[in-house]
Formats: structure tokens, C-alpha cells, sequence
């Protein structure tokens, strides 16, 4: 089996996916409001400082603006996206900027305009074949299904789906994609539901072509602040060894605006 081309950020994740290769599509799946942005942008941070290669960045639901800033804050542990952010610097703020956006590795995709499908391929070909981009994230798939004239989103996702594998295969790149979760019938995601592959979007086209599934889980209504601000990550689909489950659990730091591995503090499957 190919060897890891890089890893994740945190080692339990690591551990059960052997790290991200080229030539796979990961998909991060989890609730409304649970933190997969974050979880991305940790990603690409992660890949910057440990690899020399470049990395693009199509998040769909912001400007390329806070895009910068956000990766920016993750070089300085502090949010600077954020209005109420400590004050920094601007001695820290270059030096923020130097790690990040002025490393000539990171390439962000102003969208303004058009989410439609050929043109976000066209985005994330560009980036592999044209900027050298060997990691692409995209931020979010339904935005792109809910610009395309086809009215049936099932159908809608499978030819997203289809184009982004071929496009995997095409340039082989590693695809980090986020995908929403369909709403449970009894206790939703944001109440800390266990997320499972059928509660993906649409039909089974994301599960059936992503090599890696990645479920966020996290109570945001807990009234324990650390439970609260705890996020399980669940390996959900691993094409490449098989092995899924609970990997990690991240405490995400409101002061920094970090994620960092810590203690799983949930029991049983649910994050209650």
C-alpha cells in the first residue's frame, strides 16, 4: 500500500488512517455549526509547516479575506478573523503572514461570481495542474449542489461526486472535501448524535467515492463547557486500510482558536 505523502495533525486520527496520501478524496462530514471549517484550516496549517508542498483553499461560504486571516491566526494562536481577538503586533502579524500567505504556497480561490460545478473544476484543476497544488480543500459541496440548474439533489451530488473522483484521479492530488450530514430523526448532530456514513447527503455517491469519511461529533448544547467545546473525530469509510471507529477527541481553545488532541471525556458511541 502507498505510504502517507503527510499526516494529520493529531495522532489518533493518524493512527487509524495511516496519514493522507495523494490520489485520495477525503470528505469531513459532521453537523451545522460543528467546527469542520476549523478542522480544515488545522489541516492545511499542519501541511504547510511539515511539507514543501503547495496547498489550494476554495472556502465557499467566506471571502478569501477571512480565508487569509484564519490561517494567518493559526500561525499566532489567536482568532484574528474575529473582531473581539487580542490585539497583536504587527511585528507578530508580518510574522504570521510570512509562515502562511507570504510562503507562495497557499492559493485561495475568490468564488465571487459562480459556485457552478465546471467552474469549481476548473478552480481545482488550475490549482493542481497549473499553481502545483498537491493538497486542495473545499468548503462546502452544497453550496455547489445548490447552484446547479438540476433541481434533484440526489443527482445533483452524484455528478459532483463523479467529477471530483475523476478529477482526483486526473491530478493526483489529496481532495479534503466537506460534506453536510442529513438531520437525524431523533437527536440532531448539534445535540451530539453519532454521525454514520447513510447520514451523509443525497445518495450514496459520497460514501461510494471518497476513499476516507471523517465524522465531526460534538454536543454544542452541552452544559459541561469542556464537553461543550469537545469534538470527537470518527473514521467513518477508510478505503485504504478498512479500520474505522472513534479516532481522537479535539478541545477547541475560544482564547486561541485552536483545536488540540486531548482526552476522549464521552462514553459509549453517542457524545451525550
Amino acid at each position: 500500500m502507498a505510504p502517507a505523502n503527510c499526516f494529520y495533525p493529531w495522532a489518533g486520527l493518524n493512527e487509524m488512517t495511516s496519514g493522507v496520501r495523494w490520489g485520495e478524496l477525503v470528505t469531513i462530514t459532521a453537523g451545522s455549526g460543528l467546527g469542520k471549517s476549523q478542522v480544515l484550516r488545522e489541516m492545511a496549517w499542519h501541511i504547510l509547516q511539515n511539507t514543501q508542498d503547495n496547498i489550494g483553499l476554495l472556502f465557499l461560504e467566506e471571502g478569501i479575506k477571512k480565508t487569509g486571516l484564519s490561517l494567518m491566526s493559526l500561525a499566532v494562536n489567536s482568532p484574528l478573523h474575529l473582531p473581539d481577538s487580542p490585539p497583536i503586533s504587527e511585528t507578530e502579524r508580518r510574522a504570521a503572514y510570512d509562515a502562511t500567505l507570504g510562503t507562495g504556497r497557499v492559493f485561495l480561490f475568490d468564488h465571487f461570481g459562480s459556485t457552478s460545478v465546471d467552474n469549481i473544476m476548473n478552480r481545482v484543476r488550475y490549482m493542481a495542474k497549473g499553481l502545483g497544488c498537491k493538497y486542495v480543500f473545499l468548503d462546502h459541496l452544497s453550496i455547489i449542489v445548490s447552484a446547479q440548474d438540476n433541481s434533484d439533489e440526489r443527482k445533483a451530488i452524484d455528478e459532483i461526486m463523479t467529477k471530483l473522483r475523476m478529477l482526483v484521479q486526473e491530478t493526483n492530488i489529496a481532495l479534503i472535501i466537506v460534506s453536510h450530514l442529513k438531520r437525524p430523526s431523533d437527536k440532531g448532530h448539534e445535540e451530539g448524535a453519532a454521525t454514520s456514513l447513510s447520514q451523509l447527503r443525497g445518495s450514496a455517491s459520497i460514501a461510494q467515492l471518497s476513499d476516507m469519511v471523517i465524522g465531526l461529533e460534538r454536543n454544542g448544547q452541552h452544559e459541561d463547557v469542556l464537553k461543550r467545546n469537545t469534538t470527537r473525530v470518527r473514521v467513518l469509510k477508510s478505503r485504504y486500510n478498512g479500520i474505522t471507529g472513534p479516532a481522537c477527541a479535539l478541545l477547541y481553545n475560544k482564547v486561541t482558536g485552536r483545536m488540540f488532541e486531548t482526552e476522549d471525556v464521552f462514553q459509549g458511541d453517542d457524545v451525550l
